[in-house]
């Protein structure tokens, strides 16, 4: 079933049925965007979940999901948003590279060091990562759980812990 949905989704793509979305989005965490009660997820990039902690340099906890979460809300504060609708994920949300302006959100994110690139969708921000990551911007400013192993072990009643570097 989800083969199909895959191929009809990549058909609509290519053939034009799937048309960008412009307008006014908020953030609904780092790397999701709602528009008219739609859901759009930011195509090859995973930042903390909302409720997510990690820690800063000195050992110090911090939100991290919700400042996540601010970045991209200050990213789009008063700006026409543009999603090019890539696919559609499993829960039915729309996958996307979006763009407030010239800003790339999905780079900006993890330039900013609040998300990660999902290199198993590709290196397209692959340089994004490392250039924050060595400015030690956003998570990479002290200790982080990849927001896939933080979501595994929550879904299985386990506390986040030790993080990755």
């Amino acid at each position: 079933m989800l083969l199909l949905l895959a191929a009809i989704t990549f058909l609509a793509r290519q053939s034009g049925l799937l048309p960008d979305e412009t307008g006014a989005f908020t953030a609904v965490d780092g790397d999701s965007l709602r528009k008219d009660g739609k859901d759009y997820r930011l195509h090859a990039i995973d930042a903390p979940e909302l409720f997510q902690t990690c820690w800063k340099a000195d050992g110090s906890s911090y939100d991290c999901g919700r400042e996540a979460r601010d970045e991209l809300r200050r990213l789009i504060r008063n700006a026409t948003v543009t999603c090019q609708i890539l696919d559609t994920d499993r829960y039915g949300r729309s996958v996307a590279e979006c763009s407030a302006g010239s800003v790339n959100l999905n780079d900006a994110m993890v330039r900013a060091g609040w998300a990660i690139a999902y290199t198993r969708h590709g290196l397209d921000h692959a340089a994004a990562q490392a250039e924050a990551r060595a400015a030690r911007r956003g998570i990479w400013q002290g200790r982080f759980q990849t927001p896939e192993d933080w979501r595994s072990a929550n879904r299985q009643g386990v506390m986040a812990g030790d993080g990755a570097d």
